[in-house]
């Protein structure tokens, strides 16, 4: 009795240690009304880099980590490539993306995969040789005149279960030697899909379908009426159609890589809005802003819609990253461009629309010359603005992250003609000046802030290069915002650490510095004299 009890003590002790290990998986989920993705069990802000499309390779992945960590990235976002994984029909090469995940694990950094199969940027260019070369078993789209483009027919029952199979081959082997360390938090399923060229397959499988009715699923889900795709859709049918089809197949593959293995799973969009918005010139067909709601209720297996966004006019970025962030779906940009520009849009993304994450692209050493060592062996200057972002926002993420829940975040940012900018919170007003300091590259727009409200009197500032300024909001009976307290320092999570006090010249220049400055400042509302103004406004009210 003796032994069985010290048994039982034993398995019950070894059953709560393994318990205990057991990481929850990450997973998209929705907190006070928002979205949040959570890894290792807590809210997560993605800081990422993206390599160049033909680098997850050892022969360049090896080389490239000492600019991931100056660009203090937390995330690398990497490609891996049907046709290197299943180079043979039924024959499977894990070598590469082992070296990756243990690479990256090694590094302390996460992994999202990008799974270039069936569609990469509107293409099929990665699909393995014994797909390309028989094209009367795995059919192609045809464009209007009948003419056979690189891209996979969405209507292919072949072609589907094709990609499947070696997907899910994929994610079991990821779950076979990843489950316990859970380097890999997430997979981009194809990337940018749909069809450059046309605005739909012309092939005839698909124009048998095209003839018919629209599925019923569909219809019911966008709550329309039954039709013919011209009647439902009327001069967006073609693409209606394509989009159906290949959110369908894509939502089948993630699916069936989701019952092995439950990763977080996304699909990706080159964004129509750009030249003259018009399906073909873009990837026709994938999960652009004008087919979010197709998307949405053909792919319900996908946890969220993405864009990548290169757009250079900061309207545009941002109205974008507003059409992705829906109440229905979360707003990550797993691509963007490089430089300081994009630097603020990181910030209008994570400040103004509730981005779980960013991306740069390209951040290996790909394109640089083989003989300039020094070009191999350091960040590229390009990524400069983003590395210093990165800096700064991985000392206050879970703070950034509350304060997104909370709607008590925003961002402002220098742009051109743009020399003030005016923040509106909950009994202040926030003026930000920028064009400092003064010494800085003529034409450089570098100011950039990100500003959140803790409380009442407190706020978080995140930035770089610009003046701040806080009154009480105007009519309150206040009309000056003393400092009380200004600290500069991080978090650690939740809990503030100060490394020093600002005062004097600090506070009375009141300029965050071109390294970056994060601060949580305490201030105090003074009353205005009897008949001033804001009094007298005060007492009309």
């Amino acid at each position: 009795m003796k032994n069985l009890a010290l048994i039982t003590a034993f398995l019950i002790l070894f059953g709560s240690a393994v318990s205990q290990s057991r990481k929850q998986l990450p997973e998209v989920v929705i907190s006070n009304g928002k979205y949040e993705l959570h890894v290792d069990g807590k809210p997560f802000l993605m800081l990422g880099a993206q390599l160049w499309n033909s680098s997850a390779w050892p022969s360049i992945t090896d080389k490239f980590w000492v600019q991931l960590r100056q660009l203090n990235a937390n995330t690398l976002e990497a490609p891996i490539y049907w046709q290197n994984i299943e180079p043979e029909l039924g024959r499977f090469n894990f070598k590469e993306l082992d070296n990756l995940i243990l690479s990256a694990r090694k590094e302390n950094l996460k992994l999202v995969l990008l799974w270039f199969a069936s569609w990469k940027n509107g293409n099929s260019y990665y699909t393995p040789p014994w797909v390309q070369e028989n094209t009367e078993k795995y059919a192609r789209m045809l464009n209007a005149s009948g003419e056979e483009l690189m891209v996979l027919s969405a209507v292919s029952k072949e072609n589907l279960e094709a990609d499947k199979r070696a997907f899910v081959e994929v994610i079991r082997h990821i779950k076979s030697i990843d489950s316990d360390e859970q380097t890999v938090i997430m997979i981009q399923v194809q990337n940018e899909p749909g069809s450059l060229g046309t605005d739909r397959d012309y092939s005839p499988a698909a124009n048998k379908l095209f003839d018919g009715e629209v599925p019923h699923t569909l219809v019911s889900g966008l709550k329309k009426q039954r039709g013919s795709w011209t009647h439902v859709f009327g001069v967006d049918a073609p693409e209606a159609f394509n989009a159906y089809y290949i959110a369908n197949y894509i939502n089948e593959i993630a699916k069936a890589g989701q019952t092995v293995y439950d990763l977080p799973m996304f699909a990706n969009a080159w964004s129509r809005e750009n030249l003259f918005h018009r399906p073909g010139d873009y990837p026709s067909g994938g999960p652009t802003s004008n087919m979010l709601e197709l998307w949405k209720a053909a792919a319900p297996n996908l946890d969220f819609l993405s864009p990548d966004l290169y757009v250079g006019n900061p309207n545009a970025f941002q109205d974008l990253c507003k059409k992705y962030d829906r109440t229905d779906n979360m707003l990550l940009i797993p691509e963007t461009g490089n430089g300081v520009s994009f630097a603020r849009y990181h910030f209008y993304a994570i400040g103004n629309h509730h981005a779980k994450g960013v991306a740069v692209y390209g951040i290996d050493p790909f394109h640089a010359d083989p003989h300039d060592k020094q070009n191999l062996d350091k960040l590229d200057d390009r990524f400069n603005d983003i590395s210093a972002n990165y800096k700064l926002l991985s000392k206050a993420t879970q703070k950034i992250l509350s304060l997104q829940r909370e709607d008590k975040l925003k961002a402002a940012g220098e742009e051109q003609g743009l020399i003030e900018q005016l923040i509106n919170f909950e009994n202040y007003d926030v003026l930000f000046e920028f064009g400092y300091p003064t010494y800085k590259e003529r034409g450089r727009q570098s100011g950039r802030v990100l500003i959140g409200q803790l409380s009442e009197n407190e706020f978080l500032l995140i930035g770089f290069d610009a003046k701040f300024k806080f009154r009480p909001t105007y009519g309150s009976g206040f009309t000056k915002a003393e400092y009380v307290l200004v600290e500069e320092g991080y978090f650690e999570g939740e809990t503030w650490v100060r490394e020093r006090i600002w005062n004097g010249d600090e506070t009375y220049h009141s300029t965050l510095r071109s390294q970056g400055s994060l601060l949580k400042i305490r201030l105090r509302k003074v009353k205005s004299a009897l008949g001033g103004p804001a009094r007298a406004n005060f007492e009309q009210n």
